[in-house]
C-alpha cells in the first residue's frame, strides 16, 4: 500500500558534492502552489530485493524552499513503496532523507523534486550491515569498541595479548581484501562494499597490514559514497581516520559529513590534514595539503544553493571559486600527481564554470 505524507522529494541524487554537472534549478517562486509527488522502494543493495526487516523508518527535512519548516519520522513497511507529496510555489523542493533499517546501514541523502512533476518508483538501495568477529575492527554501526576484552593498541588494532610478540597477530585476509580491491578497480561498488565489509583486521596486526586494511576502509567508504550511501561511508571512513594518520582518510571523510550537510563537523575534520601533515610521507603530504581547499570548496556548495538573492549569489559563488583556484595553483606544484588529484583538478575547473554560469542567472556575473 503507498504511504501518503506531507512531503515531496527526488529527481536529483547528490554524489557527495563531487561533479561539476549536477546542479539544483535556480529557486524563485513561480505563481500559485502546484502538487510535487514521488514514490520510492528501499531495496536490499546487495540482491535488489527487500529489505530483510519487515520495518523502517523514513525521516525527512525540508531543506529548500527555507520558508517550508517541514519535518517527520514514520515507521512504515519495507516492502511497500512510499510515496510522498507537497505542493510547493516554487520550481523545486529540496529534501534531506533519512531511511533506517535494523540490519541495515542507515541510509543518507538529499533529494529534489522539480514543481508540479510526478516521479518514481525510485530505487533506494540500503547496503547490509554485516557482524564482524570479536577482536575485529570497529563494529559497522560504529562508536562500540570490539568485544573480547583486549584494549585497543594505538594503531586502532586490537592489543595483542600478553606475552605475544609486537605484530605478530594473525595476518590479514587476503582473499577478502583482493575481492574488495578487484570489485572496486571494476567499478562493482556494492560488490566492494560488501567484500570490505568482511574484512577484520587481527588482534596484532602488523603495522603493514593495519595500513593496508586502512586502505580498503577508504575504498570501501569512496564506494559507499558513490552509490549514495553515506551512513555507511560514514562509518568506514570514521574507522580509517582513527587507524593512523592519513591524508586520504580525513579529506574523504569531510567530504562525506559535507555531503550530508554536517558542514562545521566536515570543516573540522579538514583541519586535522594540516595537523597531522608533519607526519606523512613527502608525496602524501603534498596531495593531501593541496587538496584541502578542493574539498573546503565543496563543503560550500550548500551555501551556493541556499543563496536566494542575485548578490548573495554571487559574493558565495566568488568565494567558493577563489578556493578552488587555490585548490588548482597548489596542485600544479604537485608532482607527481596521484589519481584522486588528478581527477579532482578536473572537477574544479568543470565546477568553476557551472558556478559561473549560477552566478550568471542569479544576476550579473563576477571576477574570479
Amino acid at each position: 500500500m503507498l504511504r501518503r505524507s506531507s512531503l515531496p522529494l527526488l529527481a536529483l541524487l547528490f554524489s557527495a558534492g563531487c561533479s561539476g554537472e549536477a546542479e539544483l534549478p535556480t529557486r524563485a517562486p513561480l505563481g500559485p502552489p502546484e502538487e510535487s509527488r514521488l514514490t520510492f522502494q528501499a531495496v536490499d543493495a546487495g540482491t535488489g530485493g527487500a529489505l530483510t526487516n519487515e520495518q523502517m523508518t523514513v525521516r525527512y527535512l525540508v531543506r529548500a524552499p527555507i520558508t517550508l519548516d517541514a519535518t517527520a519520522v514514520e515507521q512504515v513497511s519495507s516492502t511497500d513503496p512510499y510515496r510522498i507529496a507537497q505542493e510547493v510555489a516554487e520550481d523545486s523542493l529540496v529534501v534531506e532523507v533519512r531511511l533506517e533499517a535494523g540490519s541495515y546501514h542507515r541510509l543518507d541523502t538529499v533529494l529534489a523534486v522539480a514543481r508540479g512533476a510526478v516521479a518514481g518508483p525510485f530505487t533506494l538501495r540500503m547496503a547490509r550491515r554485516l557482524a564482524r568477529a570479536a577482536g575485529g575492527g570497529a563494529p559497522a554501526s560504529g562508536g562500540a569498541a570490539p568485544t573480547g576484552g583486549q584494549p585497543a593498541a594505538a594503531g586502532g588494532a586490537a592489543a595483542a595479548p600478553a606475552g605475544a610478540p609486537a605484530g605478530g597477530g594473525a595476518p590479514l585476509d587476503r582473499t577478502a581484501l583482493n575481492a574488495g580491491n578487484r570489485a572496486y578497480q571494476a567499478g562493482n561498488w556494492v560488490q566492494a562494499i560488501q567484500a570490505y565489509e568482511s574484512l577484520q583486521l587481527p588482534a596484532g596486526a602488523s603495522a603493514a597490514d593495519t595500513r593496508e586494511y586502512q586502505q580498503a576502509r577508504i575504498r570501501q567508504g569512496v564506494a559507499n559514497m558513490k552509490g549514495s550511501q553515506y551512513a555507511g561511508a560514514l562509518d568506514a571512513l570514521e574507522e580509517a581516520a582513527g587507524l593512523g594518520p592519513s591524508g586520504a582518510a580525513n579529506l574523504r571523510l569531510a567530504q562525506a559529513q559535507c555531503a550530508v550537510m554536517r558542514v562545521d563537523e566536515g570543516r573540522r575534520t579538514l583541519s586535522n590534514v594540516e595537523r597531522i601533515a608533519p607526519q606523512l610521507d613527502a608525496q602524501e603530504r603534498a596531495s593531501a595539503l593541496a587538496m584541502v581547499p578542493y574539498v573546503n570548496a565543496l563543503c560550500g556548495l550548500g551555501d551556493l544553493d541556499r543563496a536566494t538573492a542575485a548578490l548573495d549569489k554571487v559574493r558565495v559563488g566568488n568565494r567558493i571559486i577563489q578556493e578552488l583556484q587555490a585548490f588548482l595553483d597548489r596542485a600544479g606544484t604537485v608532482s607527481p600527481q596521484t589519481e584522486d588529484l588528478t581527477a579532482a583538478v578536473a572537477d574544479a575547473k568543470g565546477q568553476i564554470e557551472a558556478i559561473r554560469a549560477r552566478m550568471r542567472r542569479g544576476g550579473g556575473d563576477a571576477e574570479s
